[in-house]
């Protein structure tokens, strides 16, 4: 029988241990599917603490319904009856401009009377169908197109915060095809932002609006249930420590044992852990894997009691710009989106630190952390309430860093791994940083490793 090892446990690895089985099921093969995990349990940094009625997620909030496979593998794993959609509330988005959050309004008259942008703002914002397009194939960052294409204040105080708020990094540095593909894709087909929404808005075609969903007892249950289900073996406080080939690819492990022998590999773990894990056995690919800058994000629980909720806008959250005073990246409201996330008549809030522009933010500890939390939630809100829940998460390295150069980087990697058949790359690192992303890139990696050991398909 032969065996494919997975390495990492969150829902990229997770849905290609998953996706493996199924198709070796479908092939009518036999296959030895095997998932190693050096935490104590799936799920990566989906984690999902629960603790006095509060529930804390410690990584990805939610999931887009425009990633159809992550409703599909809910779906295999028994979850449907489970997921969560939000609300009217994610439809509610601040942005914190001249001293206080605003509304960003979908409506041309509610934007322009929002004051997230000033006068002459708004009339270079207004002249974006008029601006020509980007001809030349050369990378762009995310601020460069916009600055090009809506005016630089509406660079400044959006879209630098949306970045922020996604990646935790710099509009500057990163990559515009790489990170944003569809913002990219509107300009080349229609030439103009503001021309490509009317004319899907005349034809009522394009994309369905995205829903944010969850679970409802936090995301980490797609991993754990995928694992449930999967009929693959997972080994949890497993530490990988090395990938070799000879025929075979031969595993390595920090336990007493014999190294685990396998036919195909995914790596689903970080960027930067399959770097080490291929410094010998591919090291062109280890090299580039290490470029990828993966900053430190600390992450921030506050759960409030109702005196609080006046203070708070109902909504998604507020983004919060460089150079407002402020250290965190932004809020999210948990309870708002998906109300439950603690007891009855409570706010659970996000606040998120760190990123590009505050690396330092991996040398605080947590108390430190909550305080800052709680000092800035009272500023940027204008309370005095102290939170009845507060946890802090640190993740040393935490989100990819899709900058200028990424999608040569990613070509270049692709091209390497035409030398070895069966080792794939997973995770996040590559193809999309979003949960969804991550879900649907173990999916393919696990169905092409199945089919490239039967079926000799292409890559």
């Amino acid at each position: 029988m032969k065996r494919l090892v997975v390495v990492g446990g969150g829902i990229s690895g997770t849905a290609a241990a998953f996706t493996a089985k199924k198709r070796a099921r479908q092939l009518s093969r036999e296959l030895d599917v095997v998932l190693l995990e050096k935490e104590p349990d799936v799920g990566g940094k989906a984690l999902s603490q629960v603790e006095e009625g509060w529930l804390f997620e410690t990584g990805p909030l939610g999931y887009l319904n425009s990633d159809p496979i992550v409703d599909e593998l809910a779906m295999e794993a028994g979850l449907e009856g489970e997921v969560l959609r939000a609300g009217e509330a994610q439809s509610h988005r601040f942005v914190f401009a001249r001293g206080k959050p605003r509304e960003v309004k979908a409506s041309p008259l509610g934007f322009v009377s929002s004051g997230i942008l000033s006068l002459g703002g708004l009339l270079r914002a207004a002249r974006e169908p008029w601006v020509p397009a980007k001809r030349d194939e050369g990378d762009e960052s995310v601020w460069d197109f916009a600055a090009r294409r809506l005016g630089p204040e509406f660079a400044d105080r959006l879209i630098h915060p949306m970045v922020l708020g996604i990646f935790a990094g710099d509009a500057k540095r990163l990559s515009l095809s790489a990170a944003f593909p569809v913002m990219a894709e509107l300009e080349r087909e229609h030439g103009s932002l503001i021309r490509a929404q009317i004319a899907r808005a005349r034809r009522k075609s394009g994309p369905r609006p995205s829903v944010l969903s969850s679970f409802r007892e936090g995301m980490q249950s797609l991993p754990r249930g995928l694992a449930a289900r999967g009929g693959f073996t997972v080994r949890t406080r497993c530490t990988v420590r090395s990938v070799e080939r000879n025929g075979r690819f031969r595993i390595t492990l920090d336990e007493e044992g014999a190294p685990l022998t396998a036919d195909a590999v995914v790596l689903a773990c970080e960027g930067f852990q399959a770097a080490a894990l291929l410094s010998r056995v591919a090291p062109a690919i280890s090299r580039r894997l290490l470029e990828i800058p993966t900053p430190p994000i600390y992450v921030v629980a506050l759960g409030y009691e109702r005196g609080a909720l006046a203070s708070i806008p109902e909504g998604f959250g507020v983004l919060i710009p460089r150079g407002a005073g402020y250290r965190a990246l932004g809020v999210t409201c948990d309870g708002y989106l998906f109300p439950g996330r603690g007891p009855e008549g409570h706010l659970l809030v996000r606040m998120l630190f760190g990123g590009t522009f505050d690396p330092g933010v991996g040398e605080v500890d947590p108390p430190e952390m909550v305080r800052t939390a709680i000092g800035e939630s009272k500023r940027l809100f204008s309370h005095d309430a102290e939170p009845r829940f507060a946890r802090a998460r640190l993740w040393p390295r935490a989100i990819p860093q899709y900058e200028i150069g990424h999608l040569a980087r990613l070509a270049s990697i692709e091209r390497e791994l035409l030398s070895f058949p069966n080792l794939h790359l997973a995770g996040n690192s590559l193809h999309g940083t979003s949960f969804g992303k991550a879900a649907a890139r173990g999916a393919h990696c696990g169905r092409v490793a199945v089919d490239c050991l039967y079926a000799e398909a292409p890559r």
